[in-house]
């Protein structure tokens, strides 16, 4: 019964082997695809290619920290001014004195209204004297306040000096109609510091007064 078996594996065997021949062709070419991959890494012939190493962690670096300086900067004040104020007790008011004027408050530039009093065809004016050293005299001119046809007669003039005091100054004026308005003006002759020119300026007029 053994020796039955082994000739049935024997014939079997032969029978393969005889079926197979294609089967080790095919079995050569595919022994034969496989070679390079079985020596590779040989001595003879290069290793595979080696897969790209993968990156390594990288650790991140912090910015350096700059210190920036910080400026100081300068806080407002409130500016303090000290005013100067006069030398009297709190509470008491501050007296001054004026300085004298001269001639009973004519010592500038002011208005002088001069009194008038008429008379037959004249009139007298006066007023009180300039104490100013400036001052030479005066002028006194009647403005009648009749106009007629045509151009205008000139009015009548009388001019006078200046007086050593503050005393009243006095001028007559004739040449004037009786029943006509007259307005009185009166200049002062004032010398300039400066150009040591005189002029006249007018300091003040009196109202319409009627001649006699």
């Amino acid at each position: 019964m053994g020796g039955v078996a082994t000739r049935v594996a024997a014939a079997a065997a032969v029978g393969l082997v005889a079926l197979s021949a294609p089967a080790t062709d095919l079995a050569a070419q595919v022994t034969a695809s496989w070679a390079p991959f079985g020596d590779a890494g040989t001595a003879d012939r290069p290793g595979p290619a080696r897969v790209a190493d993968a990156p390594r962690p990288v650790t991140a670096v912090p910015d350096p920290v700059v210190e920036t300086p910080v400026l100081a900067l300068p806080v407002p004040r409130r500016l303090q001014v000290e005013v100067p104020t006069p030398m009297v007790p709190y509470g008491v008011p501050l007296e001054t004195t004026p300085p004298p004027a001269q001639c009973g408050g004519y010592g500038g530039l002011r208005q002088v209204p001069p009194g008038v009093v008429p008379g037959p065809g004249s009139a007298t004016v006066s007023w009180q004297a300039d104490g100013r050293d400036a001052v030479q005299g005066y002028r006194v001119t009647a403005v009648s306040q009749q106009l007629v046809a045509g151009v205008q007669p000139a009015p009548p003039q009388v001019t006078v000096g200046q007086r050593a005091d503050c005393g009243e100054v006095t001028a007559s004026i004739g040449g004037l109609t009786s029943g006509v308005a007259y307005v009185f003006w009166l200049e002062e002759l004032v010398l300039d510091a400066d150009t040591r020119v005189t002029e006249y300026e007018q300091v003040g007029s009196s109202p319409a007064v009627v001649i006699g």
